[in-house]
């Protein structure tokens, strides 16, 4: 039996588990992927733990993406550069390997479901800790006209345009919110404690694409604002969540799931 796992906190709303179980069962590979709730301070004990008993690799969610990068001995793919890690790979050999998926996940996720381009739109990204670190590299590579980023700290946005130099990027400040975005990516993480970002309500339109990173049951508060300043095209990150998913699947396993499928199981 092969041991995944997801470590963060908080987790008990994580869905991983059903969707690394539903891609185990396309391919009869019998895995357990369990939830691990991690103290502050606590991810160097949690992944020890998990490479003593011998696990495949696991998943590293909020708040811990960025203390994961101190636990690779080498960085992969689009995770180098990024200072932020989503997925672990334990090799045989006892190294671990470091990556991130969030950016392809975004990036399928808006492209191929919800068909939303980004080339030459105005973005709008709400956050600047590790979640919208792990995707600005990524939006940027789609050629946006601009890539904005607003966090409630502004020396926060500005360290993290620093990390990824462009003309297309610029941190903003409340006041500077000054016009409608053709796109907005909530990357805070106030959801998870039942608050929207305080934003104005200039900055969405009739024709906003609203998403946001996280996801729940019920609509995010972050969407269920932005419904309320009219914001008729939103969606959450569950599409995301599966998405990165499968990319982490494919690090593991080398099989690539069906996720269409998965979608279809999980949504119906």
């Amino acid at each position: 039996m092969i041991k995944l796992a997801v470590l963060g906190n908080p987790i008990a709303h994580s869905r991983s588990p059903e969707i690394h179980g539903l891609f185990a069962r396309q391919f009869g590979i019998a895995l357990t992927y369990q939830k691990v709730l991690v103290p502050e301070g606590g991810l160097a004990l949690a992944v020890g733990e998990l490479i003593r008993q011998g696990a495949r690799g696991c998943n590293i969610t909020v708040p811990f993406k960025s203390q994961a990068l101190a636990l690779c001995d080498e960085v992969k793919g689009d995770a180098i550069g990024l200072g932020v890690i989503n997925t672990l790979d334990f090799a045989a050999s006892g190294a671990v390997y470091g990556y991130n998926t969030d950016a392809l996940g975004l990036i399928t996720d808006l492209k191929d479901h919800l068909q939303q381009t980004i080339q030459d739109r105005s973005v709008l990204l709400i956050g600047a800790g590790g979640a919208a670190q792990g995707v600005v590299p990524a939006l940027l590579r789609e050629a946006p006209k601009t890539l904005h980023v607003w966090n409630r700290t502004p020396q926060r946005a500005e360290q993290l345009i620093r990390l990824a130099p462009s003309s297309r990027l610029a941190a903003k400040t409340l006041e500077q919110l000054d016009t409608q975005y053709d796109l907005i990516i909530n990357a805070s993480s106030a959801g998870l404690n039942g608050s929207a970002p305080d934003l104005p309500s200039r900055i969405i339109g009739a024709n906003s694409f609203c998403y946001d990173l996280s996801y729940s049951d019920s609509e995010t508060p972050f969407l269920q604002w932005a419904s309320g300043l009219g914001a008729a095209h939103r969606a959450d990150g569950f599409g995301m969540l599966i998405e990165q998913a499968a990319a982490a699947f494919r690090i593991w396993f080398g099989v690539s799931p069906d996720t269409a499928m998965v979608r279809t199981e999980m949504l119906s």
